[in-house]
């Protein structure tokens, strides 16, 4: 799945320098959560995108967008999940997507988050993992 350099770009300026470990770094998480998205008001979806290390280097695991779903009692749920390692595309409401269905929702969708992170609609938590 192409990655666009704009948010390769996000994602080394939101990670920084990675604080001291003892063990060795395996993996960084990157939350990206809009504050005052509710299911009753809506906003911006919770993103997680997860980047994993292997012989110093870096790739991409995966990137999971939730949003609230159900009537009664709205849960996050992932709605979109884009998983490297598990080769996949998933999009709830439809399941697992042919490669070029997955290419073309994944464009859209980093489009749109590269827009929404412009516009200052996320806080940002990293976690480190070792």
């Amino acid at each position: 799945m192409p990655v666009d350099q704009e948010l390769i770009n996000i994602i080394i300026n939101e990670t920084g320098n990675p604080p001291p470990h003892k063990a060795k770094i395996t993996a960084v998480s990157l939350l990206f959560k809009d504050l005052t998205y509710s299911a009753e008001k809506g906003g911006y979806h919770p993103v997680e995108i997860r980047l994993i290390s292997r012989n110093d280097e870096w790739y991409f695991d995966y990137i999971t967008d939730f949003s609230y779903m159900g009537v009664v009692y709205s849960e996050l749920e992932k709605e979109i999940d884009i998983s490297w390692s598990q080769q996949y595309v998933f999009l709830a409401h439809v399941g697992d997507l042919p490669v070029n269905a997955g290419r073309e929702l994944f464009e859209l969708w980093q489009s749109n988050f590269i827009q929404y992170h412009a516009m200052n609609a996320y806080s940002i938590t990293v976690l480190w993992e070792s």
